[in-house]
């Protein structure tokens, strides 16, 4: 509170304060922060705490792109807050890292990104002897992302004694985990035909 002795007829004029709180703001000059003198004069300046966003995005690492809706809240200076990854993101996609501002305290409009890539997956191809794990080939195993479509391919360097059981049912189809694909090879059928003659 200020006070100050004047006269009738002294012009005046005041000021909000040079030492209020900076998580506020002045909300409007007051009419009557400036005058003439013809009375007692109460001059109040009012303040409030400072507004500001906080805005949440969800993207794919490395983009702007986004994986789930923005959100927007509406703050107070010196409000805390607390974020949290998106319930609506593809099953696809993980988290990449939890941001250094997911939590806080309001000092200012604040954004938080949440990026995320999607989940990685090994895709294991392996040739057997039926009813063995005796390899019939070099397994191949290959990086794959959930999503992706894949392929598998059946030995094209096979001995000429063995032939292909049939085509495993996850041969072909859509990654969401790891997938291990077994081809089971077995040794050819032959008939032995033994003639008598006269």
């Amino acid at each position: 509170t200020e006070s100050y002795d004047k006269k009738w007829t002294d012009e005046y004029t005041t000021s909000p304060s040079s030492n209020i709180d900076k998580n506020y703001e002045l909300v409007s000059t007051p009419e009557n922060a400036s005058g003439t003198i013809s009375g007692d004069v109460v001059v109040n300046y009012y303040y409030r705490l400072k507004s500001a966003k906080l805005t949440v995005h969800h993207y794919i690492e490395g983009t702007t792109d986004e994986l789930a809706a923005t959100e927007s809240y509406d703050k107070k200076w010196t409000d805390e807050y607390t974020t949290s990854p998106s319930s609506n993101i593809d099953k696809n996609y993980e988290l990449v890292s939890t941001p250094n501002n997911a939590s806080g305290t309001i000092s200012g409009d604040v954004v938080v990104n949440y990026y995320y890539r999607l989940k990685s997956a090994t895709i294991t191809v392996n040739y057997y002897i039926q009813d063995t794990t005796t390899k019939l080939g070099e397994s191949i195993i290959k990086d794959i992302h959930w999503g992706d479509e894949y392929c598998t391919d059946p030995l094209t360097n096979i001995s000429v004694n063995y032939e292909l059981v049939g085509t495993p049912n996850n041969a072909s189809g859509i990654i969401s985990g790891d997938v291990v694909v077994n081809y089971y090879y077995r040794l050819k059928g032959a008939s032995l035909t033994v003639h008598h003659y006269v």
